[in-house]
């Protein structure tokens, strides 16, 4: 098609600019590929299903606090028999974990729901066997998973088996098999292998899903809702309804007690923007380079055109070159593409061949014009208009580039000082949260009730082995919200509902918590047993205990009662009220500790009453002895199976649980330094070769320099200073911006990291510092240049 070696001499005739242009447009090219599989599968969520622009999400909240996720009780079917927009309502539960029982083998199901009969008429997911009409036309009918069915019974032919479940959130039931659906996709807000009918939801919370009649105006509907909910609701005046479409759960949900964790909208936005960037500095660098290779080139165009060549040719010949260097970057970029998508665990499968060929035809357009564009806007220089013709190589102006190199090193000076802010962000995350930086901490999530049993046998087992350093349990996992309320009074004064976290020996130790005043939890007095029995006593027959037990409150909570010192606290009497945890009609406020975060850094530390009981261990935590972990597993795993043999040990590190937490958070940190390294590079071998070419085009100024008495220093330092003053001008300009675009990334978080100076001019010395060694090695090397040669050959 082409004169290929005409295109390789040209190609090396400037190599080291040509290679510079194709490793930017190869790298920017598996950027670009890599971040749309990845903007369009995060913008895809649950668009698949074909009611999905009709169904909204209904939540509430409560004195304007961030809302639950979820509904309790009967004011949803309220709400639907009252509002005529709303066409049909869905209601699922999630309950976790349940253990299936299968011929006589347990395993444990993490992700259990309970739904309402019309789940397949409202989410039409696709069922392998059974009729979406029917398969919850029974009680306890169960619907299963491709991938479950194939695991239990090795077909999809199961209709009618039999499986048992069990929970501690739900009698044991045995259920019957009505349908297999096929696996949920990725892109979905929830997921789960087994749903259950469920016929009553009164008594208990769910997540609550409305089909809305077509054009109606949300904010009015969240209204109307709103005042149905208070006027069945007058003891809760300030609560406030409102509704989610379906599509955008995924990233703009930020309700407590969420299904899965979710992503954020923001780290679109700042996927897009990087690669904004990005693109900036290689299309900039490319016209740059192409600007060079045309003033050194000139001389060759100029005999071209001398010799009867037109403006056409001259263009093609350059066109030829670029195509080509478009073409092997986009083959090498696609090949690049394959690890970088690794590195950041992103599937190709959400784009198809033609979304693949329209990025390809959009890079190589964008690649040939801008190339080409330093080529049509220099080509009147080549025209001859009289027979005196200068076909010496013209010197390269340096006011042509500097607002490039203004803006291309603002970028990379922005970008890694946000790399540094979301960086220091996300180690006063893992400072602040408990556990968050042991990687030594294995944890269980919620337990059946026969495990929860065993809970106080497990710790005496494991803690007989040197290998295992701290056992201890709580009702729920760190990371998680705390919003189970108790209601409190001290001294007769009007009761204050505060967050209650109920917790096993050894809590406060085990995650180094501070003690701030009074003591720490004594040894339990009771058993299980014999806490249970008090409950049903408390529940049944309304007889409280005259046991007066310890409770423990967090610096937050001294404000909430009015006390103004710890001291102030300790021994006074509070009185708690709750149906399943105020089985003694006192307590002793025994001790005060810091506020710790237990939840998330998005919400600041909130007012916490704590308890110690056998009782809602739901959750265990173990840590190993350092350096001890393999051994410590081994313990573990032989020791739950001599405690809990008939369930399965289901396990995870709290390392772990934390990066599903902060998962938007890390991916942001791992994407922002992957672009603030290519773009950083890019810029400086831009540099370095642009810095070449121009101290070739200097070289008979250096010469007259030298020989009228000018020292080496005196050179490096001209050629430095006129590329470095514009740097310094780059950071004036970035560091505002960085500072802005942070500052408002950091408003999503209750604990902020301090955005200090020294980050601001660390990022600036770093750049300027890299830049200068980049191009004063070529400074020196000018410098060194015999005038007496440079003159001469010039």
């Amino acid at each position: 098609m082409y004169n290929i070696p005409f295109v390789i001499r040209r190609f090396l005739k400037s190599k080291n600019l040509r290679i510079v242009n194709l490793l930017g447009l190869a790298l920017m090219f598996a950027c670009i590929l890599v971040s749309y599989t990845y903007v369009k599968r995060e913008l895809s969520y649950d668009r698949f299903y074909s009611n999905a622009d009709r169904i909204v999400r209904m939540a509430v909240s409560y004195d304007g606090q961030q809302a639950d996720g979820r509904m309790y009780g009967t004011n949803f079917n309220q709400i639907l028999e009252s509002v005529s927009e709303i066409e049909d309502g869905l209601k699922l539960s999630k309950v976790t974990p349940a253990i299936l029982k299968l011929n006589g083998t347990k395993q444990v199901i993490n992700d259990l729901y309970f739904s309402s009969e019309n789940l397949f008429q409202i989410l039409d997911i696709p069922l392998l066997k059974g009729d979406a009409k029917t398969v919850f036309a029974s009680p306890n009918s169960v619907v299963i998973s491709e991938k479950l069915a194939n695991q239990l019974f090795g077909t999809t032919d199961i209709i009618g088996s039999k499986i048992e479940l069990s929970g501690r959130k739900f009698p044991d039931m045995t259920c019957s098999i009505n349908g297999v659906f096929k696996d949920l996709p990725d892109n979905t807000h929830f997921h789960t292998d087994i749903i259950v009918r469920e016929t009553d939801f009164d008594n208990s919370f769910f997540y609550a899903y409305l089909l809305i009649v077509k054009g109606q105006n949300y904010s009015q509907l969240e209204q109307k809702i709103t005042d149905i909910f208070l006027k069945d609701n007058p003891q809760r005046p300030s609560a406030k309804i409102s509704l989610m479409p379906m599509t955008d759960i995924h990233l703009h949900s930020h309700v407590l007690r969420e299904m899965e964790p979710n992503g954020n909208i923001y780290y679109i936005y700042l996927i897009i923007g990087a690669n904004a960037l990005l693109f900036i500095i290689v299309m900039f660098n490319l016209w740059l380079n192409g600007t060079v290779i045309f003033s050194y080139n000139k001389r060759y165009y100029q005999l071209l055109r001398l010799n009867g060549a037109s403006s056409a040719l001259v263009a093609k010949d350059e066109f030829q070159v670029v195509l080509w260097l478009a073409i092997i970057g986009i083959l090498i970029g696609k090949l690049i593409s394959v690890f970088v998508a690794d590195y950041f665990s992103i599937s190709f499968e959400a784009i198809n061949i033609s979304e693949e060929i329209i990025l390809i035809l959009l890079f190589s357009f964008f690649t040939l014009f801008v190339s080409l564009l330093p080529v049509f806007v220099n080509l009147s220089s080549t025209f001859f208009f009289n027979d005196r013709i200068d076909l010496r190589m013209t010197r390269f102006s340096f006011s042509n580039v500097k607002y490039v190199l203004i803006i291309q090193y603002s970028i990379v000076i922005f970008i890694i000082i946000v790399t540094i802010g979301i960086n220091n962000q996300i180690t006063l995350i893992k400072n602040t949260q408990i556990g968050g930086n042991e990687s030594n901490i294995a944890v269980l999530e919620e337990q059946p009730a026969e495990v929860i049993s065993n809970y106080s046998s497990l710790r005496e087992e494991l803690l007989n082995h040197p290998e295992i350093e701290s056992v201890t349990g709580a009702m729920q996992l760190p990371g998680s919200a705390v919003r189970d309320m108790v209601g409190a009074s001290i001294d007769g004064k009007e009761q204050i509902h505060l967050p209650v976290l109920v917790v096993g020996e050894d809590f406060f130790s085990f995650y180094g918590i501070r003690l701030v005043a009074g003591e720490i939890f004594p040894p339990l007095k009771m058993t299980l047993k014999e806490e249970e029995e008090l409950v049903f006593k408390r529940m049944d027959e309304k007889i409280f205990s005259n046991l007066k037990e310890d409770v423990i409150v967090n610096k937050k909570a001294l404000q909430v009662f009015g006390f103004s010192s710890s001291e102030e606290a300790i021994g006074k009497e509070i009185k708690i009220d709750h149906g399943m945890l105020d089985y003694t009609q006192s307590a002793v406020i025994s001790g005060v500790v810091e506020d710790f975060t237990y939840t998330n850094v998005y919400e600041d530390a909130v007012p916490m009453i704590i308890l110690q009981r056998n009782m809602f261990m739901n959750c265990f935590m173990i840590k190993f002895v350092p350096g001890q972990e393999n051994q410590a597993m081994q313990t573990l795993n032989s020791v739950w199976e001599k405690v809990n043999p008939d369930y399965p040990l289901n396990y995870k590190f709290l390392s772990d649980s934390y990066n599903v937490v902060y998962k938007n958070e890390l991916n942001a940190g791992k994407a922002i330094k992957f672009f603030s390294v290519l773009c950083l590079i890019i810029t400086i071998l831009g540099l370095i070769v642009f810095m070449a070419f121009m101290i070739k085009s200097r070289t008979k100024e250096i010469g007259i320099r030298k020989v009228n008495g000018a020292a080496n220093w005196e050179i490096i330092e001209m050629l430095n200073f006129s590329l470095l003053k514009w740097v310094l001008l780059s950071v004036c300009i970035a560091i505002p911006v960085a500072w802005f675009i942070i500052d408002k990334w950091l408003e999503n978080f209750a604990y902020k990291a301090s955005l200090g100076w020294w980050m601001y001019i660390a990022a600036s010395i770093f750049v300027a510092l890299l830049s200068l060694i980049a191009i004063s090695f070529q400074s020196w090397k000018a410098a060194k240049i015999n005038p007496v040669n440079s003159v001469k050959n010039s």
